[in-house]
């Protein structure tokens, strides 16, 4: 999130929809941007050209859109896409959210809360109970905002990104 701090309702300034592999390219700028604006200062540049190389590959984000346990959604504003999140169901009650990025300059104003509603949404009807993801402890904005939305951050791990190891905290949110 940005040090944009505008907080503008959201009353149809943009649509909430399933990405589709017709989506992939545009994706993958939106996931360039927010991850050298969300990472730079906290991750090595080695790790963020990694991520962005390798798990934002075309084929890596097909690979996911494809899994038919798996969510990609984006939110776009004046056709552009402007947010996404992607999630999956990891055990009978539990899902997990991979990913949720806004780009920045629409931070602040409700995308990144619709988006992550509408992956809990899609999962309800699966008798899902928990949410969990991870997050960086130096991505503060993310961290917050999390938190916000009702996540607890009980424990931590490490992911290892181009030889860094980079702590995590793990959320979870119980429904």
């Amino acid at each position: 999130m940005s040090a944009d701090r505008t907080d503008a309702p959201l009353s149809g300034s943009g649509t909430h929809r399933r990405l589709s592999a017709s989506d992939v390219e545009e994706l993958r700028e939106l996931l360039r941007i927010c991850w050298i604006d969300t990472y730079t200062g906290i991750l090595p540049d080695s790790a963020i050209g990694t991520a962005i190389k390798e798990w934002q590959s075309k084929e890596a984000l097909l690979r996911g859109m494809e899994n038919p346990r798996g969510y990609y959604a984006g939110y776009l504003v004046g056709g552009v896409l402007v947010g996404m999140v992607s999630a999956g169901k990891i055990a009978p009650e539990t899902m997990k959210i991979f990913q949720l990025y806004v780009r920045p300059g629409h931070q602040r104003r409700g995308i990144g809360n619709e988006l992550m509603d509408g992956a809990i949404g899609h999962f309800a009807s699966d008798a899902v109970r928990k949410v969990v993801l991870e997050v960086e402890e130096g991505n503060q904005k993310g961290v917050s905002f999390y938190r916000k939305y009702g996540f607890a951050y009980p424990g931590k791990t490490v992911i290892k990104i181009d030889g860094n190891e980079i702590p995590c905290l793990v959320g979870e949110l119980y429904l």
